[in-house]
């Protein structure tokens, strides 16, 4: 976490605690304050009070009797109780009214009263009591009672809610500092575990705020692992491009030396059977001819496939039924199928316009695979699906398929898992495929291989034009 950041929540917390704090202290001190100024008030007024009455005691007709609201007056000879005070304010009385008798100016005494509020009393010896008929003793006395403010109860109400408040304050604070450190902690431990592996989980912060971020990263990682995967995907094609292209610069070479001398043989064996003479050749010498113009055949057809693996372009196109075609090289194979064991089905149809002698060779490398991959009692199945943009051949067996740390290599020229393998198979194929707007693609699932061929399909105006 961003230490300015921590520091600017730990400020506001501080702020906050303090704005609080003195809130309440100035209420406190308000209510305290308000109280002791109308004490002070009492006080002056009951000593003022006192002092008159002690020059003028006749005024007090009743012992408990004064001429200012809400006081009570009255005299005090012999050490006799006024009968009308009430009980708590007797100890009072007589408490002032003896520290009168003993001083020459007035006594006044404070004290708590029933109520919560403060018992004020001033007791003063009477000036001269023989004028006014009474003993030498005689005391004059004034107490008040200055009482709560009405409003107290609510003022103490809401300094207990504003206390209140900066405990919760200083809560959640704290909660929030802590929580977004914690999240912020998370985050930046995520993000080190990114910088090394893209897939790392990044944890969901409680802050909402950080819990954005968080989604933020994990997108942004999800995009670079993409982005990785792509590049990756790229940095191979780019790979495979530039070894096909010098596979081309040799394929061009090869076929320019192999096809001439191979034509000319070729020539001259076609010759030698058309050409009537006197003495016709052995039938073991036609035989012979014939196996050596096949083998001459599969030479050239060899060098052709080379060259679509080069990138030059396949034969003259054609409308074709795909699911025929299919069929077509499932019958050729099955009698070899058979030998190994292993049953060849077809199904489905689907038409395209395609070299069909190049998509023939592309079909069976991918049979070939299948059956030689399968074992003995099982089965290789060749299905055919049509859509409006694609046609589809899915060629499903039953073996073991490839190791998956090599299946990036599966369509790599001269790439092989077979002994006497060429590794030449599936890169046709795929040549094939991508000559004709398609591709081919590798899959395991359960227990099954496929391996998927896709040809542009053919349009209806491509059908009705072929018809």
């Amino acid at each position: 976490m961003n230490p300015l950041i921590r520091y600017r929540l730990l400020t506001i917390l501080l702020l906050g605690v303090l704005t609080s704090a003195l809130s309440v202290v100035a209420l406190v001190q308000l209510l305290t304050t308000s109280t002791a100024q109308r004490v002070e008030r009492a006080r002056d007024s009951v000593v003022e009070e006192v002092d008159r009455l002690s020059r003028a005691p006749s005024e007090l007709s009743e012992p408990s009797r004064s001429t200012l609201i809400a006081m009570r007056g009255g005299v005090w000879t012999a050490d006799t109780t006024p009968p009308s005070l009430p009980a708590p304010l007797v100890e009072a009385v007589r408490s002032v009214v003896a520290k009168g008798r003993a001083e020459s100016g007035h006594a006044v005494l404070e004290t708590a009263a029933q109520g919560g509020g403060t018992l004020v009393v001033a007791a003063r010896r009477v000036a001269d009591p023989a004028a006014h008929g009474l003993p030498d003793d005689t005391v004059v006395f004034v107490a008040f009672t200055v009482r709560p403010l009405p409003s107290l109860k609510t003022w103490q109400k809401i300094v207990a809610l504003l206390a209140a408040a900066t405990v919760l304050l200083v809560g959640t604070a704290l909660y929030s500092v802590v929580t977004v450190n914690r999240g912020a902690a998370a985050l930046r431990s995520s993000l080190e575990a990114l910088a090394s592996d893209l897939h790392a989980p990044v944890p969901r912060p409680s802050v909402r705020e950080l819990d954005g971020i968080a989604d933020g990263i994990k997108e942004l990682a999800n995009k670079l692992a993409d982005a990785r995967v792509k590049e990756e995907r790229l940095a191979r094609e780019l790979a495979q491009n530039e070894r096909l292209a010098a596979l081309g610069r040799v394929a061009a070479g090869v076929a320019h030396e192999v096809r001439n001398p191979l034509a000319s043989i070729k020539l001259r064996l076609d010759l030698a059977l058309a050409t009537p003479s006197a003495a016709p050749l052995p039938a073991a010498a036609q035989d012979a001819i014939v196996h050596a113009t096949s083998e001459i055949e599969r030479l050239d057809r060899l060098v052709a496939d080379l060259l679509v693996v080069a990138g030059r372009k396949v034969g003259p196109k054609g409308h074709t039924d795909v699911g025929e075609l299919v069929r077509a090289r499932v019958d050729a194979l099955s009698p070899w199928a058979r030998e190994r064991g292993v049953t060849l089905q077809a199904a489905g149809s689907g038409p395209a316009i395609v070299d069909a002698d190049a998509l023939a060779r592309a079909v069976d490398n991918l049979l070939r695979n299948g059956v030689e991959a399968s074992p003995a009692t099982g089965r290789v199945v060749a299905r055919v699906e049509a859509t409006d943009a694609l046609v589809t051949v899915r060629v499903e067996d039953d073996g073991k398929g490839v190791v998956a740390d090599r299946t990036t290599e599966l369509f790599e020229p001269f790439f092989t898992t077979k002994p006497s393998g060429t590794g030449l198979g599936l890169a046709i194929s795929r040549a094939i495929a991508r000559a004709h707007g398609g591709d081919v693609v590798y899959a395991r699932a359960d227990d099954t291989t496929c391996f998927t061929l896709t040809v542009t399909a053919a349009k209806p105006r491509d059908v009705r034009r072929a018809a």
